[in-house]
């Protein structure tokens, strides 16, 4: 630590802090964004701005993340949009209609938070009951996370609690 910082986030030089942000990128995403977004630019024939409104990020942002200032992206409804844009690369570059790549387009826009949610296990959790919580964790771990939150998130270590003891 420096000055309150990881060592590795404190870089000489911006060249060098872009540097470490595509490694970052690379670890995330298999490739820096810079290529992932080049090559659907390319494939999908369209510009960067029309590709940030696609994904619901300004266009700013996307630039950011593209030079290398920004390692990722933070809205996971974006984030899921350039993924299935990425998977249906092949789809656009065979299409000789740009009406068809604009449907393509249209459709990812259109995806929602629910429909990303429920892709990754994520669900309304109305019905749940603290004892649910003994599905994923014995009762000692969930006393040991209570205590861990006590001080911070009172509530969710009062529920915690009350699921160790059911199970």
């Amino acid at each position: 630590m420096i000055g309150g910082m990881p060592a590795d986030f404190i870089v000489a030089t911006p060249a060098a802090r872009v540097a470490l942000n595509r490694d970052r990128q690379r670890a995330i995403y298999g490739v820096p964004l810079s290529t992932l977004v080049h090559g659907i630019l390319e494939d999908y024939g369209i510009s960067q701005a029309r590709l940030a409104r696609t994904l619901g990020v300004s266009t700013a942002a996307l630039s950011q993340l593209v030079r290398g200032s920004r390692i990722k992206i933070g809205d996971q409804l974006a984030q899921a949009r350039l993924l299935i844009l990425e998977q249906r690369r092949d789809q656009a570059r065979a299409l000789t209609d740009p009406a068809e790549v604009g449907e393509i387009l249209a459709d990812v826009a259109r995806i929602e938070r629910s429909w990303v949610l429920a892709r990754m296990g994520v669900r309304d959790c109305s019905g749940c009951t603290p004892a649910s919580l003994c599905r994923v964790a014995s009762s000692e771990d969930l006393a040991a996370a209570a205590d861990a939150l006590d001080n911070a998130f009172p509530a969710i270590a009062s529920t915690l609690r009350q699921a160790a003891g059911t199970c």
